[in-house]
């Protein structure tokens, strides 16, 4: 890598020597090298000369570079990969108008592997996730097209993508007709395309979102499903489907429904944003599948998400509840869309419309678990009151008996965000959240000032002291913890618990006795008194006593076992089947998950 460098530095050098650059101010880019960087010689010069010119054209239509280094491990490992495609961008003046905006796809020859990174305002043409779609499925074409294949498909996906997002295509707009079906005569559905890799994409507004070949829902219960899809469509500009069959017609569940939604003009957008439900009713392989599809909707539909909202959507399935149960998944996945997770509790607002400010009208005791009496929170809310005073934090108290699915801490991380409590431009301020699902948990959230002194030993002594106090009262819980919060911001520590200071004392009190002990025993073993001998037989002639090995004798094995629970879900089904990334039978990127009922 260093002398391919070295190399380039010199030639540079050499150009700018002879006058060859001719680098003016007003000039928007240069085109003295080529944009396909081939350190691994894999190209010949017609495919270099062919991809330039891509690129070239590229940069004039949507001015921006765009420029392929084509390397193996050899030729980044010692400084890295980062490191060489900004060397390489630097030195061979790269980059589109005065911000030099470029793309730039390394692509490992050895691995395969490819990689975008991006320059100036690069980073807002395409989101990441679409960049690395475009490089995993680019990789997709070296088998049948070589290098030079991988190279020029990156260079059309980009080009295609781009030209749908600014609605300046200039491929006519295509439907799918019945020649481009199976028709009813195949092994497959009437809708499956005769030719799936090559079966033109396209969006029909007027395609029904409820198809219900499998015949689970009454007419009633469609038509109820179609209309509140429609009102969600054009709420949120995502596309919600359901799709139920009694087969999958050899495919599986993921692909079916994926299939389903590519090739029936479904999906918002350039990047077909929405996602599909696909209910598969064979008797032998009963289960769905969840198909996500766009950056916006993969990005929301994580693995713990797709877990929470399965839990549900099972229990009614299993029960034989289809309409109740896609009913609700249904809004389910609404609120996954408005409030960024699927189970949002009442004081979450819709992420559109939230503005993050200072709010201090909000009580700063919610207790929402009905743990405390109304004078037990006026006591608490007076002391929080002059700690905030004191200290200039917010001081916030809440009580709940369920975390929506989050984590406890998750819970109370965003509690205090979407609250609006702290002080300041910072938010200044300390949260005790008490989640009585279960047993009892505490977590502690603090922002600004508000985390002075936290350290993870104080952070634990706070939450694991709260939650013990809890299982009695939640006032002794919120109250000793008041006065620990007003110690640490005093001292810096939170004091231990009695128990804690009990435990130490008597470990201490232990180790001393012991030592006393071990002492005594050696000062007493000094002071033995010399015995007589009456006879000489009683001693043993020096080096005369010889001790051989007869034989190894088994004593005992001991055995400590410790008990270490299995964790196991508490709801049905089990944990769903999840793919943050597969394809269906067009090519198209999706993720999903699914569960068998």
């Amino acid at each position: 890598m260093k002398k391919t460098i070295r190399t380039l530095a010199f030639l540079l050098a050499l150009m700018l020597s002879v006058g060859l650059l001719p680098v003016a101010a007003d000039e928007l880019w240069n085109e003295d090298y080529y944009r396909a960087y081939d350190l691994c010689d894999v190209l010949s010069e017609e495919e270099r000369d062919d991809l330039d010119n891509d690129c070239i054209e590229f940069m004039k239509q949507f001015e921006t570079d765009l420029f392929f280094i084509i390397a193996s491990p050899d030729d980044y490992e010692d400084e890295g990969m980062e490191y060489m495609v900004d060397y390489i961008y630097n030195d061979c003046s790269f980059g589109y108008g005065r911000t030099g905006d470029a793309l730039a796809m390394v692509y490992d020859v050895e691995e395969p592997s490819a990689q975008f990174f991006t320059f100036g305002h690069a980073d807002q043409l395409l989101d990441q996730m679409t960049l690395e779609d475009i490089a995993e499925n680019a990789l997709g074409y070296e088998e049948e097209y070589d290098h030079w294949g991988v190279c020029y498909a990156a260079v059309s996906m980009l080009t295609k993508n781009l030209e749908s997002r600014q609605g300046e295509t200039s491929e006519p707009v295509v439907t799918a007709g019945a020649s481009d079906r199976v028709g009813e005569e195949s092994s497959m559905p009437a809708w499956y395309p005769a030719d799936p890799q090559n079966f033109p994409l396209y969006y029909d507004e007027n395609a029904p979102r409820v198809v219900d070949t499998a015949d689970i829902f009454t007419d009633d219960e469609e038509a109820r499903l179609e209309s509140r899809l429609g009102e969600i469509r054009q709420e949120l500009d995502r596309d919600i489907v359901v799709f139920t069959d009694v087969s999958t017609y050899g495919l599986s569940r993921a692909v079916y429904a994926a299939d389903f939604y590519d090739f029936n003009g479904y999906g918002c957008g350039p990047d077909h944003e929405g996602v599909c439900l696909m209910i598969c009713m064979d008797p032998n392989d009963r289960g769905w599948w969840t198909c996500c599809t766009g950056p916006v909707t993969r990005g929301l539909y994580t693995e713990q998400y797709a877990n929470d909202i399965d839990d549900v959507l099972y229990e009614f399935l299993a029960d034989g509840e289809y309409y109740e149960g896609v009913s609700d998944w249904v809004e389910n996945m609404r609120t996954l869309y408005v409030k960024g997770v699927p189970f949002a509790p009442d004081w979450m607002p819709e992420l559109s419309t939230f503005q993050h400010t200072n709010d201090l009208t909000r009580s700063r005791l919610v207790d929402s678990a009905d743990l405390l009496s109304d004078d037990e929170e006026a006591a608490l809310l007076q002391k929080a009151a002059a700690l905030s005073e004191k200290y200039g934090v917010d001081v916030v108290m809440h009580t709940t008996r369920s975390t929506q699915g989050m984590t406890t801490q998750t819970y109370s991380d965003q509690f205090y965000y979407y609250n609006n409590y702290g002080f300041g431009q910072n938010f200044d301020g300390i949260l005790l959240t008490l989640n009585r699902a279960g047993g009892v948990t505490a977590r502690v959230s603090a922002e600004g000032a508000g985390a002075k002194n936290l350290t993870e030993v104080n952070e634990e002594r706070l939450t694991d002291r709260a939650a013990s106090l809890a299982e009695g009262s939640a006032y002794k819980a919120f109250d000793w913890w008041l006065g620990q919060v007003d110690h640490m911001y005093r001292t810096g520590r939170v004091s231990r618990s009695l128990a804690s200071w009990g435990i130490w004392t008597a470990v201490q009190a232990a180790f001393s006795s012991l030592a006393g002990l071990i002492g005594l025993g050696r000062a007493k073993s000094k002071m033995k008194t010399a015995k007589v001998k009456t006879n000489a037989d009683s001693y043993l002639v020096r080096d005369r006593l010889d001790v051989r090995p007869v034989r190894d004798t088994y004593l005992h094995t001991t055995v400590t076992r410790r008990y270490d629970p299995v964790k196991t879900k508490s709801s049905g089904g089990g944990s769903s089947s999840y793919s943050s990334s597969y394809h269906g039978s067009s090519g198209s990127s999706h993720s999903g998950s699914g569960r068998s009922f």
